[in-house]
């Protein structure tokens, strides 16, 4: 009769090691999109801002001119951030490619190594 023995620990183990790049891809995904969101939270704000400052601008009772002056300067202060937030945005995408780059490549390394072992 054949001896049939289970071992948890191995098969946990097992388990661990086949998932573990599963789990690090979920974890490094949620990074992104929680980094993502806190750009985008910061765009909404800076437009919210934007549109308050006009708002007042607007209410501020003055001269044609005064009310234009006002509008380009906040207009000008308002597309010199959103020139920052667009190169936070290159930035935030060249990070998380290359994260997932990084990962795929460890991801591949590691199952080559484990069809080597096996072969």
């Amino acid at each position: 009769m054949a001896d049939f023995s289970f071992d948890s620990s191995t098969a946990l183990n097992t388990y661990r090691s086949v998932f573990a790049p599963t789990l690090r891809a979920q974890q490094e995904a949620l990074k992104t999109v929680e980094r993502f969101s806190r750009y985008q939270f910061a765009v909404a704000t800076d437009y919210f801002e934007w549109g308050v400052a006009q708002a007042k601008a607007s209410l501020n009772l003055g001269t044609p001119a005064d009310l234009t002056a006002s509008q380009t300067t906040l207009t000008t202060q308002f597309g010199e951030k959103l020139q920052g937030r667009v190169r936070e945005f290159v930035n935030l995408t060249t990070e998380a490619q290359a994260s997932f780059t990084q990962l795929l490549g460890e991801t591949t390394a590691k199952v080559a190594e484990a069809i080597k072992k096996s072969a």
